[in-house]
């Protein structure tokens, strides 16, 4: 999880050991980014030109009851549901708020066009209306997708994460590491990297830049995308820097200009640097013996939020870009690690470690306090926050080998994405 040097981690590992054991006191409530109580969506069943109502009924109504199942605001009515044509009074009576009617068509050169509307059960008005063109090579599911981040939107606000993404690291073989990424609902695998080697630690630019660490010339390098539809390339070293020292984390700043990475020395210390895509000019933030790693960025790239353990333990730390102004942020638990800014700065995860096993955490900066999300089971690494801030994406082994999984912010919805193995790294990133 950690990108420390082996000798320095055996060291505190063995330093750990000696020190009592006593309970992280971080406060374990439950943490809600929206009402408990969901909309109450009813839907009549589509109305279909040109295809197979069995395949709409597994790839469009069923994924789409799916994703606003864990939309967490927005659900399917699915007790006393009334038959077609039934009036709207009958909808209301149902439980349903809002009606949904949706005609899905396939043209004859074989696009696909869904049309869809909501009404308003009590007031008895319409509140949403769009019509949606696919070329032929969209899958069903897709459409599903969208309709549901549209209908989210128009109730909160913001749109819904069912067409995201998650980007992220799988084991193929001994040695072997490559980067793939998947729909929302586990769907969609694709293999982005195949340098047949370890390659690590991904992270994807608000443009859709990747960029990660791969070992394919023998020692770590950092390879990405310096502009959108780019090529893969060589980010770090550069030809006039040289290597320089074993290179981990990198990280794309907000606005994709700059980038945090950690350098690590002979010694088995490492610091955080950043570098300026367009001059190539780099700025040590950190610097000082021990291990500083894990650079996250806030949402307006001000500061930066990372691991060190200049105390002693890993702790989560807070500094500006520039790297003054640092403090420590997490201030209880022996071991705290691999901190996640959130998408509007209020709130940082992170993993803290008790008794062999990593817990999942979310600090909130505005209160100052943290708040345990997930409770002991097995172990959960690596967080990453979903776009719309109401999940995260993290590692568990609690089916045996680390897969990826899903929670809510109060922990009770925890869901596992797909069934893949040897799974590290996931990043949380807006899809189409």
């Amino acid at each position: 999880m950690l990108s420390f040097h082996p000798r320095t981690l055996l060291g505190a590992l063995l330093a750990l050991s000696l020190q009592a054991q006593q309970p992280p006191q971080q406060t374990e409530v439950v943490l809600s980014a929206t009402s408990s109580a969901k909309l109450v969506l009813g839907m009549s069943s589509p109305k279909l030109a040109g295809l197979d109502p069995a395949l709409v009924t597994t790839e469009f109504t069923g994924v789409l009851k799916r994703d606003l199942d864990e939309s967490g605001v927005m659900a399917l009515l699915q007790e006393r549901v009334p038959a077609d044509g039934a009036p709207l009074k009958a909808w209301k009576e149902a439980g349903a708020q809002w009606l949904l009617a949706v005609k899905l068509a396939k043209q004859a050169q074989g696009d696909l066009q869904m049309e869809a509307t909501s009404l308003d059960t009590g007031a008895e008005k319409t509140v949403f209306t769009r019509t949606y063109n696919a070329n032929r090579i969209v899958p069903l599911r897709h459409l599903a997708h969208y309709l549901a981040d549209d209908l989210v939107a128009r109730l909160t606000g913001e749109k819904g994460v069912a067409s995201s993404r998650i980007i992220f690291v799988k084991q193929l073989s001994p040695g072997v590491k490559e980067i793939f990424q998947m729909d929302r609902d586990g769907a969609g695998l694709v293999q982005l990297t195949r340098h047949g080697s370890l390659t690590l630690a991904p992270t994807v630019a608000s443009d859709g830049r990747l960029a990660y660490v791969t070992y394919k010339g023998g020692l770590p390098e950092i390879w990405g995308q310096r502009r959108k539809d780019g090529p893969q390339e060589r980010i770090f070293p550069t030809t006039s820097a040289g290597a320089g020292g074993m290179v981990s984390s990198p990280v794309w700043s907000p606005d994709g200009k700059r980038m945090a990475f950690v350098q690590g020395d002979r010694r088995g210390n490492s610091d955080i640097l950043v570098l300026d895509l367009a001059s190539g000019r780099i700025r040590r933030l950190t610097d000082g013996n021990g291990i500083n790693t894990e650079p996250s960025w806030n949402p307006n790239g001000t500061q930066i939020a990372f691991t060190s353990d200049r105390e002693g333990g890993p702790q989560v730390y807070l500094m500006q870009d520039d790297g003054s102004n640092l403090r420590r942020l997490t201030g209880e638990g022996l071991y705290n690690a691999s901190p996640a800014w959130s998408p509007n700065g209020a709130m940082v995860a992170y993993v803290s470690r008790f008794e062999g096993k990593f817990d999942l955490f979310i600090y909130k900066l505005g209160e100052g306090k943290a708040y345990q999300i997930t409770t002991g089971v097995s172990t959960s690494e690596s967080p990453s926050w979903a776009p719309d801030e109401r999940h995260l994406v993290f590692t568990s082994n609690r089916f045996g080998s680390s897969q990826l999984f899903t929670s809510d912010l109060s922990g009770r919805q925890i869901l596992r994405m797909a069934d893949l193995a040897g799974c590290q790294s996931p990043r949380w990133i807006r899809g189409r």
